[in-house]
């Protein structure tokens, strides 16, 4: 069979990859909870009152592979009933990873657990137990491209994110809402952070845009009175970005149950790939 006859044309027919930063208590989880037939994986307190079905709550690297394992088996056998898998969130993801890094390196066996060991001093220093960690969660994005493309599960995550000192070299230094996930910040190597941005097909930023008063010599920040919005393309102020062509904020409905849809008619507006939530 000629490898070119195996050539497609229009939108690919794979599960949506989607990354929600945002600070805290800015409905991130909520808006993944309204993803189309969505199972939640909580990796973190703080979904109790999120209203979708949800799996207990993972608490490691060990246990998280427990559940995906048990995941990828229903979905190969056809027995899997959702059509979305989020997770909350990958910060602590990141956590598991650098707790199962450090409690398996050399300096830590041999010690058995008696010696404080770091991800800065583990595997001999030198940032090798980062590069572990990194391997740790390709193994991760790997599982979860073959559930969205070869299954067609969308796969959602949550980050949270940190004020950032950017240097751009044509434009000097800014703060900017970015990834709280490690990355070298050197240009030459990856970390976390970069691997899940360019992992994503659409990473959004969502936030409350505000303006900042002067009156009375004290600076303040007040509501521009257009709730919250979800950015997908970067701008100096956050990192996101989409491979749709999404360049426009997208306004979240109020009450934040009903964002998700405010999303897929972003995404259908421009590649005509449909992700609502039609429940």
């Amino acid at each position: 069979m000629s490898f070119l006859s195996g050539i497609t044309q229009g939108a690919s027919k794979s599960g949506l990859r989607v990354v929600t930063a945002a600070q805290e208590k800015m409905g991130k989880t909520t808006l993944c909870a309204g993803a189309p037939g969505v199972l939640l994986v909580p990796c973190e307190v703080g979904f109790a009152g999120v209203p979708c079905p949800k799996t207990p709550m993972v608490q490691s690297w060990d246990q998280l592979w427990v559940c995906i394992n048990e995941i990828c088996q229903y979905v190969a056998a056809g027995q899997f009933p959702y059509k979305t898998l989020a997770f909350d969130s990958a910060t602590a993801i990141e956590r598991f990873i650098h707790e199962w890094v450090v409690s398996n390196s050399p300096e830590y066996v041999a010690s058995r657990g008696a010696k404080t060991v770091t991800m800065e001093t583990a595997y001999g220093g030198f940032g090798k137990a980062y590069a572990v960690a990194n391997t740790q969660f390709t193994l991760l994005l790997n599982t979860f491209d073959t559930l969205a493309v070869t299954y067609g599960i969308n796969i959602v995550l949550t980050c949270h994110v940190f004020s950032s000192k950017i240097i751009d070299p044509t434009a000097g230094e800014f703060d900017c809402w970015d990834l709280l996930l490690h990355s070298p910040k050197n240009g030459k190597n990856y970390g976390k952070r970069e691997m899940l941005t360019q992992w994503a097909d659409i990473l959004g930023f969502i936030y409350e845009p505000l303006f900042v008063s002067e009156a009375g010599r004290v600076s303040k920040g007040i509501s521009q009175n257009k709730g919250r919005v979800m950015g997908c393309s970067r701008t100096p102020s956050y990192v996101a970005g989409n491979r749709f062509g999404i360049v426009q904020e997208i306004n979240l409905p109020v009450p934040p149950q009903n964002s998700w849809n405010a999303l897929a008619e972003a995404v259908y507006s421009v590649s005509g790939i449909d992700v609502f939530n039609r429940a």
